[in-house]
Protein backbone atom coordinates (compact mmCIF):
# COMPACT_ATOMS: atom_id res chain seq x y z
CA UNK A 1 0.00 0.00 0.00
CA UNK A 2 1.15 3.50 -0.83
CA UNK A 3 -0.14 6.52 1.04
CA UNK A 4 0.18 10.23 0.33
CA UNK A 5 -0.36 12.55 3.29
CA UNK A 6 -0.76 16.29 2.80
CA UNK A 7 -0.03 18.74 5.64
CA UNK A 8 -0.45 22.48 6.09
CA UNK A 9 2.32 24.30 7.97
CA UNK A 10 1.62 27.06 10.50
CA UNK A 11 4.53 29.09 9.11
CA UNK A 12 7.07 28.67 6.33
CA UNK A 13 10.08 27.60 8.44
CA UNK A 14 10.74 23.86 8.47
CA UNK A 15 13.54 22.07 10.40
CA UNK A 16 16.54 20.88 8.42
CA UNK A 17 16.32 17.50 10.18
CA UNK A 18 12.67 17.03 9.29
CA UNK A 19 12.98 13.23 8.94
CA UNK A 20 13.12 12.73 12.70
CA UNK A 21 10.00 14.90 13.05
CA UNK A 22 8.16 12.78 10.49
CA UNK A 23 9.30 9.64 12.28
CA UNK A 24 7.98 11.07 15.55
CA UNK A 25 4.64 11.83 13.90
CA UNK A 26 4.28 8.25 12.63
CA UNK A 27 5.22 6.80 16.02
CA UNK A 28 2.86 9.12 17.88
CA UNK A 29 0.00 8.23 15.53
CA UNK A 30 0.56 4.51 15.94
CA UNK A 31 1.02 4.69 19.72
CA UNK A 32 -2.20 6.65 20.24
CA UNK A 33 -4.26 4.38 17.99
CA UNK A 34 -2.81 0.93 18.71
CA UNK A 35 -0.35 0.74 21.59
CA UNK A 36 0.08 -3.02 21.14
CA UNK A 37 1.30 -2.64 17.55
CA UNK A 38 3.45 0.31 18.53
CA UNK A 39 5.26 -1.84 21.09
CA UNK A 40 5.57 -4.60 18.50
CA UNK A 41 7.40 -2.31 16.08
CA UNK A 42 9.21 -0.04 18.51
CA UNK A 43 10.93 -0.94 21.75
CA UNK A 44 14.29 -0.10 23.27
CA UNK A 45 15.52 -3.70 23.40
CA UNK A 46 15.37 -4.82 19.79
CA UNK A 47 16.43 -3.43 16.42
CA UNK A 48 13.19 -4.31 14.62
CA UNK A 49 13.05 -4.21 10.82
CA UNK A 50 10.11 -2.04 9.73
CA UNK A 51 8.01 -3.15 6.73
CA UNK A 52 7.63 0.40 5.46
CA UNK A 53 9.55 3.50 4.48
CA UNK A 54 8.75 7.12 3.77
CA UNK A 55 9.84 10.11 1.74
CA UNK A 56 9.01 13.80 2.09
CA UNK A 57 8.25 16.36 -0.62
CA UNK A 58 8.44 20.06 0.24
CA UNK A 59 6.85 22.15 -2.48
CA UNK A 60 8.89 25.24 -3.34
CA UNK A 61 11.53 24.46 -0.69
CA UNK A 62 14.64 26.62 -0.30
CA UNK A 63 17.30 24.88 1.76
CA UNK A 64 19.24 27.13 4.12
CA UNK A 65 21.96 26.33 6.65
CA UNK A 66 19.77 25.84 9.72
CA UNK A 67 16.28 25.52 8.26
CA UNK A 68 14.21 25.06 5.12
CA UNK A 69 12.04 27.85 3.79
CA UNK A 70 8.77 26.37 2.49
CA UNK A 71 6.89 29.31 1.02
CA UNK A 72 3.93 27.14 -0.01
CA UNK A 73 3.50 25.94 3.60
CA UNK A 74 2.67 22.52 2.15
CA UNK A 75 4.31 19.20 3.08
CA UNK A 76 3.73 15.85 1.42
CA UNK A 77 4.61 12.64 3.25
CA UNK A 78 4.73 9.50 1.10
CA UNK A 79 4.67 6.10 2.81
CA UNK A 80 5.21 2.69 1.20
CA UNK A 81 4.08 -0.32 3.25
CA UNK A 82 4.70 -3.94 2.30
CA UNK A 83 2.73 -5.71 5.04
CA UNK A 84 -1.04 -5.47 4.48
CA UNK A 85 -2.02 -5.85 8.14
CA UNK A 86 0.35 -3.11 9.26
CA UNK A 87 -0.75 -0.99 6.28
CA UNK A 88 -4.36 -1.02 7.48
CA UNK A 89 -3.38 -0.25 11.08
CA UNK A 90 -0.99 2.51 10.02
CA UNK A 91 -3.59 4.04 7.70
CA UNK A 92 -6.17 4.12 10.50
CA UNK A 93 -3.55 5.51 12.91
CA UNK A 94 -2.65 8.35 10.59
CA UNK A 95 -6.26 9.06 9.67
CA UNK A 96 -6.96 9.52 13.38
CA UNK A 97 -4.57 12.53 13.33
CA UNK A 98 -6.44 14.49 10.65
CA UNK A 99 -7.08 18.06 11.73
CA UNK A 100 -4.74 17.88 14.73
CA UNK A 101 -1.69 20.14 15.11
CA UNK A 102 1.66 18.42 15.47
CA UNK A 103 4.45 20.58 16.85
CA UNK A 104 7.81 20.65 15.03
CA UNK A 105 10.42 22.95 16.57
CA UNK A 106 9.21 26.53 15.98
CA UNK A 107 6.40 25.41 13.69
CA UNK A 108 3.49 22.98 13.55
CA UNK A 109 1.87 20.93 10.83
CA UNK A 110 -1.72 19.76 10.43
CA UNK A 111 -2.71 16.67 8.46
CA UNK A 112 -5.33 17.65 5.90
CA UNK A 113 -5.68 14.68 3.60
CA UNK A 114 -4.69 11.03 3.10
CA UNK A 115 -4.98 9.27 -0.24
CA UNK A 116 -3.99 5.84 -1.51
CA UNK A 117 -1.79 5.65 -4.60
CA UNK A 118 -1.87 3.00 -7.28
CA UNK A 119 1.02 0.53 -7.34
CA UNK A 120 2.71 -0.77 -10.46
CA UNK A 121 2.36 -4.44 -11.33
CA UNK A 122 5.71 -6.23 -11.49
CA UNK A 123 5.83 -9.36 -13.65
CA UNK A 124 9.43 -9.35 -14.90
CA UNK A 125 12.81 -10.06 -13.30
CA UNK A 126 14.17 -6.59 -14.11
CA UNK A 127 12.69 -3.14 -13.51
CA UNK A 128 13.79 0.48 -13.62
CA UNK A 129 12.99 2.50 -10.53
CA UNK A 130 13.51 6.05 -9.29
CA UNK A 131 14.18 6.31 -5.58
CA UNK A 132 12.17 9.05 -3.85
CA UNK A 133 14.35 8.91 -0.74
CA UNK A 134 18.06 8.09 -0.45
CA UNK A 135 19.08 4.47 -0.96
CA UNK A 136 21.26 3.62 2.03
CA UNK A 137 23.39 0.52 2.59
CA UNK A 138 24.24 0.14 6.27
CA UNK A 139 26.90 -2.15 7.69
CA UNK A 140 26.96 -2.49 11.48
CA UNK A 141 30.24 -3.62 13.02
CA UNK A 142 30.89 -3.74 16.76
CA UNK A 143 28.03 -1.35 17.53
CA UNK A 144 29.24 1.16 14.94
CA UNK A 145 27.39 1.93 11.72
CA UNK A 146 29.02 2.43 8.32
CA UNK A 147 27.00 3.84 5.41
CA UNK A 148 27.87 3.28 1.76
CA UNK A 149 26.67 5.02 -1.39
CA UNK A 150 26.69 3.36 -4.80
CA UNK A 151 30.26 4.43 -5.52
CA UNK A 152 31.74 2.25 -2.76
CA UNK A 153 32.92 -1.29 -3.52
CA UNK A 154 31.17 -2.51 -0.36
CA UNK A 155 27.81 -1.17 -1.53
CA UNK A 156 26.26 -4.20 -3.27
CA UNK A 157 27.34 -6.79 -0.71
CA UNK A 158 26.14 -4.57 2.12
CA UNK A 159 22.84 -3.93 0.36
CA UNK A 160 22.29 -7.69 -0.01
CA UNK A 161 22.88 -8.12 3.72
CA UNK A 162 20.30 -5.39 4.38
CA UNK A 163 17.81 -7.09 2.07
CA UNK A 164 18.31 -10.42 3.84
CA UNK A 165 17.54 -8.76 7.17
CA UNK A 166 14.38 -7.30 5.67
CA UNK A 167 13.32 -10.68 4.27
CA UNK A 168 13.44 -12.28 7.72
CA UNK A 169 10.03 -10.73 8.44
CA UNK A 170 8.55 -12.18 5.22
CA UNK A 171 7.96 -15.59 3.66
CA UNK A 172 10.39 -14.85 0.83
CA UNK A 173 13.48 -17.12 0.78
CA UNK A 174 16.48 -15.18 2.09
CA UNK A 175 18.82 -16.75 -0.49
CA UNK A 176 16.99 -14.91 -3.29
CA UNK A 177 18.93 -11.81 -2.21
CA UNK A 178 22.16 -13.51 -3.38
CA UNK A 179 20.99 -13.12 -6.99
CA UNK A 180 19.82 -9.54 -6.60
CA UNK A 181 21.66 -6.91 -8.63
CA UNK A 182 21.44 -3.15 -9.03
CA UNK A 183 22.84 -0.85 -11.72
CA UNK A 184 22.84 2.94 -11.56
CA UNK A 185 21.42 4.63 -14.66
CA UNK A 186 21.56 8.16 -13.31
CA UNK A 187 22.31 9.13 -9.75
CA UNK A 188 24.39 10.98 -7.21
CA UNK A 189 25.74 10.62 -3.70
CA UNK A 190 23.82 12.53 -1.04
CA UNK A 191 24.53 13.19 2.64
CA UNK A 192 21.59 13.11 5.04
CA UNK A 193 21.89 14.52 8.55
CA UNK A 194 19.89 12.43 10.99
CA UNK A 195 20.27 13.44 14.62
CA UNK A 196 24.08 13.70 14.97
CA UNK A 197 24.89 11.30 12.14
CA UNK A 198 26.00 12.19 8.63
CA UNK A 199 24.54 9.36 6.55
CA UNK A 200 25.82 8.67 3.04
CA UNK A 201 23.33 7.44 0.47
CA UNK A 202 22.37 7.57 -3.21
CA UNK A 203 19.51 9.19 -5.11
CA UNK A 204 18.61 8.57 -8.72
CA UNK A 205 17.35 6.08 -11.27
CA UNK A 206 18.39 2.44 -11.05
CA UNK A 207 17.84 -0.85 -12.81
CA UNK A 208 17.29 -3.66 -10.33
CA UNK A 209 17.06 -7.34 -11.19
CA UNK A 210 16.30 -10.59 -9.42
CA UNK A 211 13.35 -12.83 -8.64
CA UNK A 212 10.17 -10.95 -9.55
CA UNK A 213 8.54 -11.71 -6.19
CA UNK A 214 11.58 -10.22 -4.47
CA UNK A 215 11.41 -7.14 -6.70
CA UNK A 216 7.71 -6.79 -5.96
CA UNK A 217 8.36 -6.85 -2.23
CA UNK A 218 11.24 -4.36 -2.44
CA UNK A 219 9.09 -2.04 -4.55
CA UNK A 220 6.30 -2.20 -1.99
CA UNK A 221 8.57 -1.81 1.03
CA UNK A 222 10.87 0.93 -0.28
CA UNK A 223 9.47 4.17 -1.68
CA UNK A 224 10.26 4.52 -5.36
CA UNK A 225 8.40 4.91 -8.62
Amino acid sequence: MRLKLTFDLENEYFPIQYRKNMMSFIKLSLNEYNEEYYKKLYNQRDNIVKPYTFSVFLKGAKFQKEEILVESRKVQLNIAIADYEIAVILYNSLNHQKGKKFSIDKNSMTLKNISMLLEKQIDTDSITIKFMSPLIARNRQERKDYYYSFEHKEFLDTLKINIKEQLKITNIPIEWADHFNIEMIQGKKVITKFYEKQIEGTLGIFKISGNKELLKYLYQARYGK
